[in-house]
């Protein structure tokens, strides 16, 4: 949990200048969601009064990048399918969406021209100065990571190999070299960036759902990315801009700095968008959690940049959005998914809000009976592991603890309900 503690502490000090005051009531509520969760996780009720002083949305489950990130990754990943995360197969995987065009790239340290041709290092450098006679300017970014815009590069026709053959060493061993692309009218406020709309969307029982969307805005930069100093303004499902945007710091604009007015502008295709995103989504329900970084082009045309699972929680929650759609669904999700791993002499277990799972026996007993409440609280489920290599051979099983499937068909361990005292 220190990773979780110290990336939300993180946060907290960065919008620490800008947080609203908040009376005893509003404080109670955050106090009363995250009471159950104490055992584990430690919230820092800042954290919601920085969103909530964002937005001017109150919501006591919204949760920090830290918890969202290194705990609940339990929840929204499944770690086999995180190369579809790889800028150079997302394409594979969504033939039906517009892509940027990957003039060059390296993936797991294979290095490709446009035609996945393979090239060596040296190959991949005098193809890329090439291109650049023929395009005078390309970006080359990280595939998998672009650290919040900050390894992100713009090369020119003017750069000489050295600079070429440095920028590759750096980004290896994934990168994508590629055109620029150009906004639509709609997206351009006047500097010298391409806008982007995130949009994010939560697998949820069978059904893809919106958690939020943003218009990622650029404040002088060449990236809009809310880590180097973008702003975020919150889009409805129809397309048209809140009257607000959000920093990174905390701050709060009604005007982006060189003037523009957000309120009641409409984006084009951004309903497009977000129906584009959901349909992405479906082909990957097995990544619960996943935001979404799209790009109107000039020419009015939807195109993927890249799938984020997850993305962070803070930029649409700043925006008031919540980032598990809403209070009785984020409660679900956290008494499911934040627990502790601990240990007696008997039992390895599984500590969470409001239940125990028992997930493997150290005893040496060839009966056992199963309790009912372990460590103060219910148990709720015996893992499929418990009595592999033991004596156990019998085993009498409260009538509220249920079993994993194995050992249930599992021939050689008797299983007796002991039945619930009226």
């Amino acid at each position: 949990m220190a990773s979780c503690h110290r990336r939300d502490a993180y946060y907290v000090r960065e919008v620490a200048g800008n947080l609203k005051k908040v009376d005893a009531q509003k404080l109670r509520l955050i106090e009363d969601f995250w009471k159950p969760y104490k055992f584990c996780y430690k919230n820092n009720p800042k954290t919601q009064i920085a969103f909530y002083s964002q937005s001017g949305v109150f919501d006591p489950s919204l949760v920090g990048f830290g918890l969202h990130r290194y705990m609940l990754v339990q929840y929204w990943n499944n770690e086999i399918f995180s190369v579809f995360r790889n800028k150079n197969y997302t394409r594979l995987l969504f033939p039906f969406v517009k892509h940027p065009e990957n003039l060059a790239s390296c993936s797991y340290g294979i290095y490709y021209d446009r035609d996945f041709n393979h090239l060596t290092f040296e190959q991949t450098v005098r193809y890329i100065l090439t291109l650049l006679q023929q395009e005078h300017e390309l970006i080359i970014k990280p595939a998998l990571d672009s650290g919040s815009g900050s390894n992100i590069a713009f090369l020119t026709d003017l750069d000489k190999s050295d600079v070429i053959s440095d920028q590759v060493k750096k980004l290896s061993p994934h990168f994508v070299c590629q055109k620029i692309l150009k906004n639509h009218e709609s997206y351009r406020i006047g500097i010298n960036a391409v806008n982007t709309l995130r949009v994010v969307t939560l697998a949820v029982e069978g059904q893809i759902k919106l958690a939020g969307t943003v218009w990622r805005m650029s404040t002088g930069k060449r990236v809009d990315n809310w880590g180097a100093g973008g702003i975020l303004c919150p889009v409805s499902p129809e397309g048209i801009c809140g009257d607000f945007a959000t920093s990174g710091k905390g701050e709060v604009y009604h005007r982006h700095p060189n003037g523009f007015e957000f309120k009641g502008h409409k984006l084009y295709k951004a309903r497009e968008v977000i129906e584009t995103a959901i349909e992405c989504h479906k082909r990957l329900p097995q990544q619960k959690n996943i935001a979404w970084d799209f790009v109107v082009d000039e020419k009015g045309e939807i195109v993927l940049l890249e799938m984020n699972s997850p993305g962070g929680s803070e930029g649409i929650q700043s925006c008031g959005f919540n980032a598990y759609l809403n209070q009785n669904f984020a409660k679900n999700v956290f008494d499911n998914y934040i627990y502790l791993n601990k240990a007696t002499f008997s039992w390895n277990y599984r500590e969470f809000s409001d239940h125990v799972i028992l997930l493997k026996y150290f005893g040496f007993a060839r009966k056992l009976v199963i309790p009912s409440i372990f460590k103060g609280k219910p148990v709720k489920l015996v893992a499929a592991s418990a009595f592999h290599d033991t004596n156990v051979r019998e085993v009498m099983l409260p009538q509220q603890v249920s079993l994993a499937v194995s050992l249930i068909q599992n021939k050689s361990i008797k299983i007796t309900t002991i039945r619930n005292k009226k």
